[in-house]
């Protein structure tokens, strides 16, 4: 399979961001477009709907200037103020008095901060929410409470018990422009207290232009980052593609592909030419040579230590090069690639980068040799690895053929220095001189003589025999010129002919079926991918689109790894399909409200129906005038509902959109596009299947339907306006015939 590049496709990560910043602070916010009329509120976040009570679907589409939860005690000039604050497109503080939806009251500290795009211009609002009694506790600084009560707050202190009161404190506090940000800055201003003018108190309708001018005046003060987002988040409302830290490499990229390579060759010099050097050319006159010439004497060993340094300096970029999580998301972050490293390669990759010859050089113990020749065999440890990276490049035939030559080559080559390193420690020992080496010198006319060391055969003469006996012996059994004498040699020969009776037997004698069994995966995606090129070509598909579609693939396919669900449940009884549905959709089903209270048997059937989609960013999912026969339910990313190019709505995580279906009698048609802004997760059902299963457990429909809230109401409301009588009508279908007249008026 190619290599997983994971999310790479520019996302609108703006929602996101904020949400993931937001989920250790208990912030309470929302989210409205200046583009709108009114500014209207297009998200808010669970810690709002918590602090006053009310659903999403209650406060979506409402005006910013949250006139539903002022009350008979509400200072008039904090509205006043809070309405110039967004006709200015101004960051601010402002104090005032607000109502819960069980007409509590409380005092309520509200940042308003504008939200520009790359053009500068404000197109958003992000209105952020503390309650003043909360966060003075939270501080614990008398000094600063004494400074709100008597400055801020005391002209207001009156207003609870006198409708209309109002104080000079009531008001607005300092506030400054953002201007010069090239991204979205999400910043509230310090908490600096000064009197202001008295505003006015008339009522001010907010009709945002479609497009605020950026302020010029210079910022020179450092805006508090009361959000905490840090310098390292600031999010803007666009595609964008992922961000990485700097000095952090990618791991698709070219340089690491190259270097890749490199580190590969070098493993590869390092199996063949460790076991060679440990066999054939360490000697205690190598060694002793070594020690009057120094380290540098032998090219040979100039050559390890660059192959060392390489390997240490693949343990640094490692350190600094991205990986893909279990989410498929690109980790930038320098602290998580440590950890994550740390918990993978990083011991194996250690180890193998030890230069342990020049450790030990000069110890002047007699056991140097063996020991140097053992410990250099770690580097091995590298193949570990190797053969891990190797999968991604052996998924066509004659790859894998010619991976497993190597392999076999290989291992022939490790056996052989077994096999002349069990000849040369025994040879001193024996009496008479049958073993192999000796011979090998007797057939050649090259004898050892036991006071001239450099008698005997060359190493070139006994490596190749070595290397001819241990070929010979795992292809076949061997034609005896090169024979076993002694018994070490005779059990080491067995384990050769039995090591290569396992090669012979399951790798040579079944390569096709090795393939197959291995590569069946492989070949079903390129087959697959090479369909979709066909289309692109025969339909001349352009390149935004062809991308599109390829991305889709490729992300659809690295999901569901080209299992069809539909193709795999159909082998299964229907009883045992229920059982999947019910745990592919357990987390929907048992985290909505509107499925609570339901029995197991109504359950399973509903999650028959469900169906999982995948989008990538950019996808439309519904576009305008499309006929809404689907209720969608968000299980992972964010999306945007779009009229006209301007953005109505943000939904994320268990949100619905759709259309009420218990409302109308006939599926109406869509009044805006709905598109993803990043890889969305989605479970839909169909309007038909859902009535279906309702009819039949009338009990629980009524509590479906009470409990059902559509984020966001898709169905075009001049559908509605032209059928008046729809709603009389729906009570008499199959899923509506257990509503009531009252519970079938539409949400507020």
């Amino acid at each position: 399979m190619p290599v997983r590049r994971g999310h790479v496709a520019p996302q609108n990560t703006y929602l996101d961001t904020i949400i993931r910043k937001f989920e250790g602070q208990s912030r309470k916010f929302l989210i409205a477009n200046a583009q709108m009329e009114n500014c209207a509120i297009i998200y808010c976040n669970d810690g709002f709907c918590e602090l006053f009570g009310y659903s999403r679907v209650e406060v979506m589409q409402r005006p910013c200037t949250c006139d539903f939860l002022t009350g008979p005690n509400t200072p008039r000039s904090a509205m006043s103020r809070l309405a110039q604050a967004l006709l200015g497109a101004e960051e601010c503080k402002v104090d005032i008095l607000y109502y819960r939806k069980d007409a509590s009251s409380f005092r309520c500290l509200v940042d308003v901060v504008p939200v520009k795009n790359e053009d500068g211009a404000v197109i958003m609002f992000i209105l952020n929410f503390e309650d003043l009694a909360q966060l003075l506790a939270k501080r614990g600084s008398r000094s600063l409470s004494q400074c709100l009560l008597s400055q801020s707050f005391l002209g207001s202190e009156g207003s609870h018990g006198r409708p209309g009161a109002q104080g000079p404190g009531t008001g607005r506090v300092k506030y400054r422009t953002i201007s010069q940000i090239p991204q979205f800055t999400l910043n509230f201003v310090e908490f600096n207290l000064e009197k202001h003018r008295s505003g006015s108190t008339t009522e001010i309708e907010i009709i945002a232009p479609h497009k605020v001018v950026e302020r010029t005046q210079n910022v020179t003060e450092k805006v508090t980052q009361v959000l905490s987002l840090g310098a390292d988040v600031l999010p803007e409302y666009k595609l964008q593609a992922p961000r990485i830290h700097r000095g952090t490499l990618l791991h698709y990229s070219p340089f690491k592909a190259v270097w890749d390579w490199l580190i590969l060759l070098l493993v590869i010099y390092t199996a063949v030419f460790t076991p060679y050097s440990a066999a054939f050319l360490l000697s205690d006159q190598d060694e002793s040579q070594r020690g009057d010439c120094g380290y540098t004497c032998s090219p040979l060993t100039v050559v390890d230590l660059i192959v060392d340094i390489m390997f240490v300096v693949d343990i640094v970029i490692n350190f600094r090069t991205t990986y893909v999580n279990t989410n498929d998301e690109v980790v930038s972050h320098p602290r998580r690639i440590a950890v994550h490293y740390f918990k993978g390669w990083f011991l194996i990759d250690m180890v193998a980068a030890i230069p342990f010859d020049l450790l030990i050089f000069r110890t002047g113990s007699d056991e140097t040799t063996t020991l140097i020749g053992l410990l250099k065999t770690a580097r091995l440890l590298r193949l570990v690895r190797v053969a891990r990276k190797l999968d991604r490049y052996s998924e066509y035939g004659a790859a894998v053929l010619f991976l497993l030559m190597c392999t076999f080559a290989l291992i022939a080559h490790w056996l052989a220095c077994i096999w002349y390193a069990i000849g040369n420690v025994e040879r001193p020992y024996l009496d008479p001189k049958i073993g192999w080496l000796d011979s090998l010198g007797v057939q050649l006319g090259k004898r050892y003589n036991g006071s001239d060391p450099a008698s005997g055969p060359s190493v070139q003469d006994k490596y190749v025999t070595a290397l001819y006996f241990t070929f010979s012996s795992l292809t076949s059994v061997g034609f005896g010129n090169v024979s076993p004498n002694t018994n070490s040699e005779k059990v080491f020969s067995i384990c050769v002919m039995l090591i290569g009776s396992l090669m012979y037997a399951s790798i040579f004698g079944n390569v096709s079926a090795i393939i197959q069994r291995l590569y069946s995966g492989t070949a079903r995606y390129h087959t697959q991918m090479l369909r979709v090129k066909e289309f692109i070509r025969f339909h001349q598909i352009p390149n935004p689109l062809r991308q599109r579609l390829e991305e889709y693939f490729q992300h659809a396919w690295s999901y569901t790894n080209g299992i069809d669900m539909n193709a795999v449940l159909k082998g299964f009884p229907e009883c045992l399909q229920a059982d999947i549905c019910l745990h592919l959709h357990r987390a929907l089903l048992q985290h909505c409200p509107a499925f609570r209270g339901a029995s197991k048997g109504c359950l399973r059937a509903l999650a028959v129906k469900f169906k999982t989609t995948h989008a990538p960013p950019g996808d439309t999912l519904v576009h305008l005038g499309d006929v809404l026969s689907t209720l969608y339910f968000i299980s992972r990313g964010s999306i945007e509902i779009l009229r006209d190019d301007v953005v109505v709505a943000i939904l994320g995580k268990n949100d619905i959109f759709g259309e009420p279906v218990s409302l109308h009698a006939r599926p109406g048609k869509s009044s805006a596009d709905v598109r993803a802004l990043t890889y969305c997760d989605l479970h839909k059902i169909q309007r038909a299947d859902l009535l279906e299963v309702l009819d039949m457990y009338p009990a629980f429909a009524d509590s479906f339907w009470s409990k059902l809230e559509v984020t966001f109401n898709l169905r075009d409301a001049e559908v509605s306006s032209h059928h008046p009588n729809r709603l009389q009508a729906a009570s008499t279908t199959k899923a509506s015939s257990s509503v009531t007249t009252s519970q079938a008026q539409p949400l507020p």
